[in-house]
């Protein structure tokens, strides 16, 4: 069966212990709530990390017996490829992402479930090379406890 010819959207949404709002509304608020990272296989079966910016919550309802409801995740990617758009410190462990390298290849959802919450931060050292990338920190759910 085809899906309803209408979709609902959220502004927020709670899955995996995380709280993610879309991109415009995290805009001047404190907490910024729409940074996404999912670990995906990419061309060629590399497994990657894809981190991106969550732009529009979705749900799905399908009609027919028995009744489906699916809810998706609508992001925009930064590039994955390494030295390109994301890179990494051997010495420190930090993930960076140069926030105006967009990922070409439309692929923009994703199942809540899958996705893990992170946030961007300006890197501390301001110089040129380094004034158009920032830093991937990873966050942990609230409502879990290790």
């Amino acid at each position: 069966m085809k899906p309803k010819r209408y979709v609902l959207t959220w502004m927020a949404y709670r899955v995996n212990g995380f709280k993610f709002h879309i991109e415009t509304q995290s805009v001047g608020k404190r907490k910024y709530n729409c940074g996404v990272g999912v670990c995906g296989t990419g061309e060629g079966d590399i497994e990657n990390e894809y981190y991106g910016v969550l732009k529009d919550i979705v749900q799905i309802e399908y009609v027919g017996e028995p009744f489906k409801r699916c809810v998706l995740l609508i992001c925009e990617w930064f590039v994955p490829m390494l030295n390109h758009g994301t890179r990494s410190h051997k010495l420190s462990n930090l993930i960076e992402v140069h926030h105006t390298r967009r990922y070409q290849k439309y692929d923009p959802f994703i199942f809540p479930n899958t996705a893990s919450q992170v946030y961007f931060i300006p890197h501390a050292d301001r110089s040129r090379d380094r004034a158009n990338w920032l830093v991937v920190i990873p966050t942990k759910p609230r409502v879990r406890v290790d």
